[in-house]
């Protein structure tokens, strides 16, 4: 049975909420101006703990609408907060705010990506030449960001070192830190761009505070790999709109 729809606009979620840029099959449930439930099959773009950005759906096409989203045995109401402009590169999806505060339908798959590490192999990236005798592997973009570092051989919380994120690649990053750290630690990484947070682990290969730390990684949270390839993408394009206009 459909839920009532509560009247007060609906609000904006908590953009801090941690998205992972994920494709999932799920079951769409609708209902249209009779009240007369349909389905429709549809796939995740993104996902977070209060809601989820879809594609593939053709239904629903206004805001305010209520929805039932199956993704296995789990289901949740969900509210329809934006529909992508058939103008822009939205055009197709729509974002989706849970009603139900203390269900997430995701919380299996949040869980399971966030224990998981991928490999990161520079040896699958195309060689980018910049400069003769420069054959470093993987493009550079500059980035505005916050990262927070710890060594992976330390535990204490107070050893978390906080630092401006200054480039990005595929296979590393170079920040600016207050203290030096020496070439060869290993350390693990939380990397803040937009409303994203990417866990990585890795190798300090230089250090200098007037240049700042490079950093190489070795491994990337496995929910955070597709992330980290669209984020790359969009800051080539100079066009961060597609990552921050959108909130669910």
């Amino acid at each position: 049975m459909k839920p009532k729809k509560k009247r007060e606009p609906a609000k904006n979620p908590d953009r801090n909420d941690k998205r992972v840029h994920v494709a999932l099959p799920i079951r769409i449930t609708y209902w249209d101006e009779d009240n007369k439930p349909g389905l429709e099959m549809a796939c995740t773009y993104d996902i977070s703990a209060s809601g989820a950005r879809i594609s593939k759906l053709s239904a629903i096409n206004k805001e305010g609408e209520i929805v039932a989203v199956e993704r296995g045995r789990n289901k949740a109401y969900c509210r329809v907060v934006w529909v992508g402009d058939e103008k822009s590169k939205l055009h197709g999806q729509i974002g989706l705010q849970c009603v139900e505060p203390d269900r997430n339908i995701w919380e299996q798959e949040l869980r399971d990506m966030d224990e998981v590490y991928d490999k990161v192999d520079a040896k699958t990236l195309p060689v980018k030449s910049y400069v003769p005798g420069n054959r470093r592997r993987g493009e550079r973009v500059e980035v505005e960001g916050k990262a927070e570092i710890v060594k992976s051989d330390s535990i204490a919380f107070n050893n978390v070192q906080h630092a401006e994120l200054r480039d990005l690649s595929e296979i590393g990053c170079l920040v600016k830190t207050k203290e030096v750290l020496l070439p060869g630690t290993d350390i693990k990484l939380i990397l803040k761009v937009a409303n994203y947070d990417l866990a990585l682990k890795g190798k300090v290969k230089h250090s200098a505070l007037d240049v700042g730390v490079g950093i190489e990684f070795a491994q990337v949270r496995k929910s955070d790999r597709q992330t980290l390839k669209f984020l790359l993408e969009k800051l080539k394009e100079q066009n961060l709109e597609d990552i921050l206009e959108v909130e669910i």
